[in-house]
Parts: structure tokens; C-alpha cells; sequence
């Protein structure tokens, strides 16, 4: 337990260090997105292509992104009931941060430096219920409910998350772990080269995106959205660890995901909508704040 807590404090440092040099002006947040492009298209698809080497397949895994889809529409529902009769901004931020999950550039940076090969393609299985609707169709629903025209279809909005390498990669090295096709040796040695960049890259570009900003007559709702989502996350762990037939590190995996903090593609659809997007920063960074405190501990307790 202890070289987990130890190996997960290193992560948290590296978000910090991330953020004083934001602060000391060393860094800037613009930085913060060039690194993003960096992990989200070279140095994550190596990472999870690495997963896949020891990995094998069995059918029961796809029930894993079907928990994810589900608990997506629960809270897209939950977003739509509690704000029934509050004001267009309110809706437009319930609906857009209750669902979804940063797993792409969060969660799966962070789990791929603790937890081994087949506790990452959990992962990865549970961002591929999550990533169509945290990229576009929760936008989609929420502009129908608002009467706008989301402007995409559903078929375009679910072939949208083919264009993150990292969602392709693990999409293709899936189908071809469930039929049994073996990609050359060679092809894993070259990512195992840059696979290790993953982390401390990810983490820095965490503290650099950090923002601690927001009036605070709009606490009451970031604790609100935050509540629920934990609630629920809870509710995921709990069942899935205790009472599935998984490999512990697979249920593990599951357990410590359903813990991933608030999109990051949500800010954007909010900005589409003409929403408070100032509250959905503020919202997103308290998600990411409680996550960073979390997950650590989840690796160490569970």
C-alpha cells in the first residue's frame, strides 16, 4: 500500500508543479494545451497500446462500457429533472456537467502509471460507453430539450471520437484482441519508448489547466453537481467491485473510474450553447481537485 500511496503522491506533485509554473509565469495555459496535443496524440495511444500486449479478451468485458453509456443517460436525466424549472443556464449546466467522464486525458493518463496492463484496457473499455456521449451526444440532447438545433447528427456526433487516436487505437486493438490477430513485436517495443512520457506529461498539463475562479453566489451548484456525481460514482464502485465476476483488477479499474472528474469537452458545448461558462470551469476544476484526492487513495484502499 505504501508504494502505491507513494508512486500517487508523485502524480499529485506533478500536478502542482504544473501549477506553480503557471502561477510563476514560467508556463502558461496556452502550454497546457500544446502538452495536451501531445498526450492525447502520440504519447497516451502508445501507453494504451502497451496495455494491450499482455492482454487477453473475453466476451464479459463489453458489459463494462455498457455501464458507462448507462450511467451516462441516468445523469443526463438527472440533469434534465433537477433543473426542469430553473433558468436556460441552469439547464444548460446540469445537463452538461452531471454526465460524462474525463477518462482520455485524465483518468487514463493517471491509472496507466499505477495499475497494470488489463486494469488500463478497463479503462479504456469504459470510455468507449463514455466517449459518444461526452462528445456530442449529451450536447445533442441538452440543445433538443432547449429547442436548438444541435447542428450534427447522431450518427456524425458517434463517429466524431474516431478523431482522438487514443479512442481509435483501443477500439481497433480490441477487435483485434477479440479475434485473436497478434501485431508484431516490434510495433509494442516502439511505444514502450514513449508510453512512459504518459504520466508525468499528463499530470503537468492537469496543473496548468487548473483555474480557482468563480463567484461564490454559484458554489451552491458546483457542490450540487459535484455531490451527485460522487453519489453515483459511489453507487458504480460499490456494485461493481462486490458483486461482478471480473478480475480484481479489472473491478478495481471500474471501481476507482466511475471516480473521473467532469468532461473536458463540456466547457465547449456550454460555449455552443451560450451557457455560464465561467461556472462550468469552476465546476470542472473542484471535479478534478476531488479526483486528484481520490483516486489515490481508492488505489491504495482497494
Amino acid at each position: 500500500m505504501s508504494d502505491i500511496l507513494i508512486r500517487a503522491s508523485f502524480f499529485l506533485l506533478m500536478v502542482v508543479i504544473g501549477y506553480v509554473l503557471k502561477k510563476a509565469k514560467v508556463l502558461s495555459k496556452d502550454d497546457g494545451v500544446s502538452v495536451a496535443r501531445v498526450v492525447l496524440n502520440i504519447t497516451l495511444p502508445c501507453s494504451i497500446l502497451v496495455s494491450f500486449r499482455t492482454f487477453v479478451f473475453e466476451w464479459q468485458y463489453m458489459t463494462i462500457p455498457l455501464i458507462s453509456f448507462a450511467a451516462n443517460w441516468l445523469m443526463l436525466l438527472a440533469g434534465y429533472m433537477i433543473s426542469r424549472r430553473r433558468s436556460e443556464n441552469e439547464r444548460i449546466f446540469y445537463m452538461l456537467e452531471l454526465p460524462a467522464y474525463n477518462i482520455g486525458n485524465f483518468t487514463l493518463p493517471f491509472v496507466s502509471g499505477i495499475l497494470g496492463s488489463t486494469g488500463v484496457v478497463a479503462t479504456c473499455l469504459f470510455d468507449m460507453g463514455n466517449a459518444p456521449m461526452c462528445l456530442g451526444l449529451n450536447f445533442m440532447v441538452t440543445a433538443w430539450v432547449l429547442g436548438r438545433n444541435p447542428g450534427k447528427s447522431v450518427i456524425g456526433s458517434v463517429l466524431s471520437v474516431f478523431r482522438k487516436p487514443s479512442f481509435t487505437v483501443y477500439v481497433v486493438m480490441t477487435i483485434l484482441s477479440m479475434l485473436k490477430i497478434e501485431i508484431p513485436e516490434v510495433v509494442y517495443d516502439f511505444a514502450s519508448m514513449i508510453s512512459p512520457a504518459n504520466g508525468p506529461l499528463a499530470m503537468i498539463m492537469i496543473g496548468l489547466m487548473l483555474e480557482f475562479s468563480s463567484e461564490k453566489s454559484k458554489l451552491k451548484e458546483v457542490i450540487s453537481v459535484n455531490a451527485i456525481r460522487l453519489l453515483l460514482a459511489a453507487a458504480i464502485a460499490v456494485l461493481f467491485f462486490c458483486f461482478t465476476p471480473f478480475p480484481y483488477e479489472v473491478r478495481k479499474a471500474v471501481a476507482i473510474t466511475a471516480f473521473a472528474p467532469i468532461s473536458s469537452a463540456s466547457p465547449a458545448f456550454v460555449a455552443d450553447l451560450k451557457g455560464d461558462v465561467e461556472l462550468v470551469g469552476f465546476a470542472s476544476t473542484v471535479s478534478i481537485v476531488i479526483s486528484l484526492l481520490l483516486m489515490p487513495l481508492l488505489f491504495a484502499l482497494i
